[in-house]
């Protein structure tokens, strides 16, 4: 019995410890003009988002983009949208802007090319309402490989334990 104990905790710390892992990081927001869940008193003149990794950009194709909505669905066209390193910006053209809830929708490829698309409100004059967060597109309930390995490791010792068993009793 000590021996199979043994086994394991060797092929476990073994399958922990040696077995390579993805890296399953993603682009994510860090600052945002104007800021999210926040009532301001004057539209700005510019969006900016800045992000913990470069954004991807090829040529004059569009891989990253942003798009103003009052919540309502009424779209703001946004002009001048450009990528500079870890930013994203676009111009608002100015105008009479009404009261209430706002939405940025974004789309950004990071520079090692996983796309993360998400959206966050802020309010101008009027507050915020609670939005429930979205849940994540990027999470398909997968396992890391270590903690696999590890569970398919602990169902073998065990059916090679009960086998022994088994075999003892006759």
């Amino acid at each position: 019995m000590r021996k199979i104990l043994r086994a394991f905790f060797v092929a476990l710390f073994a399958t922990t410890i040696l077995t390579p892992t993805a890296a399953f990081a993603h682009a994510g927001l860090v600052n945002a003009n104007p800021e999210a869940n926040k009532e301001i008193t004057v539209m700005p003149d510019r969006i900016s988002l800045t992000f913990t990794e470069n954004l991807m950009t090829l040529g004059g194709k569009d891989v990253n983009s942003l798009s103003l909505n009052l919540l309502d669905g009424a779209e703001i066209p946004l002009t001048d949208i450009s990528v500079n390193g870890d930013v994203l910006s676009a111009t608002i053209p100015a105008g009479d802007y009404q009261s209430g809830t706002y939405e940025i929708f974004y789309s950004i490829v990071s520079a090692d090319g996983h796309k993360v698309s998400d959206s966050y409100a802020f309010s101008l004059n009027a507050p915020t309402p609670l939005i429930a967060p979205a849940p994540k597109k990027d999470s398909h309930g997968t396992l890391p490989l270590p903690i696999v390995g590890a569970i398919a490791l602990t169902i073998l010792i065990g059916g090679l334990y009960a086998f022994r068993a088994r075999s003892n009793k006759r």
